[in-house]
């Protein structure tokens, strides 16, 4: 089975071909109240396709939205970055607007990785790595991270019992599976990210979904890490991003 990227960004972002190929640029979609890796939910996404500038939007903003831009002659994400902060400041309180890039594997690079030193993250070592927490407080982590956990989806390298660099797949949204990665800072820069991403990639590749990296585009370490492991930058985005507070 073989997963499409176009198809996938499609079905994530609600376009619907035929309307984008009559001049649409303004979809709603229930995605964007889906929240992502527990954290945030994106109200809003921009990106170019075919040379033109596309909203997928929140539906509770695609009314006020369209009227919003309606008349605006919009070419190009800088623009998106001005229009967003002046529609959204009135209708949310606290949100960031953000560009980010999504990347996939190239196709000539959909291949079973060594994953080194990664394995996958278990209960026990979950426990063992916050040893210093009570038995209350491992639970309510157990219990948010028990999905993943038992899915198979984290991988971690641990140095002397610690967790020092971990991976998720975090969301799987039609069959793409949002990669998240985390290492401490004072263990950067020696490959354990990578090695995290790998384990990340093979469980996607073994479950027949397309693995999705998200950065930030300033963030340029990571922009490489998931360069050196085959990915390629297949849209860069404008997101409007609205932080949970647990």
């Amino acid at each position: 089975m073989k997963v499409d990227f176009k198809k996938y960004y499609n079905d994530y972002l609600g376009i619907d071909e035929k309307q984008f190929k009559s001049g649409k640029s303004v979809f709603s979609s229930v995605q964007r109240n889906v929240p992502l890796n527990f954290q945030y939910v994106y109200k809003m996404i921009a990106t170019v396709l075919e040379d033109s500038v596309v909203f997928s939007i929140a539906p509770e903003f695609y009314n006020s939205f369209t009227k919003f831009i309606n008349g605006k002659n919009i070419e190009s994400l800088n623009q998106v970055i001005e229009i967003s902060h002046d529609f959204f400041q009135s209708k949310l309180n606290d949100f960031k607007v953000r560009q980010v890039y999504r990347l996939t594997l190239k196709e000539e690079n959909i291949m079973n990785l060594n994953n080194g030193q990664a394995i996958p993250l278990t209960k026990s070592i979950l426990f063992e790595s916050n040893k210093n927490m009570n038995e209350k407080e491992k639970i309510m982590i157990w219990n948010k991270m028990r999905k993943e956990i038992e899915e198979g989806r984290k991988y971690v390298v641990l140095i002397e019992n610690n967790i020092v660099s971990s991976a998720k797949i975090s969301d799987i949204d039609f069959f793409g599976g949002n990669i998240a990665v985390f290492t401490d800072p004072k263990y950067r820069n020696q490959g354990y990210g990578k090695q995290v991403v790998k384990g990340c990639i093979n469980w996607c590749l073994d479950k027949y979904i397309l693995p999705i990296y998200l950065v930030d585009i300033e963030n340029i370490p990571s922009v490489k890490l998931a360069e050196s492991l085959g990915f390629e930058i297949k849209s860069t985005e404008v997101i409007v991003s609205v932080t949970l507070y647990n």
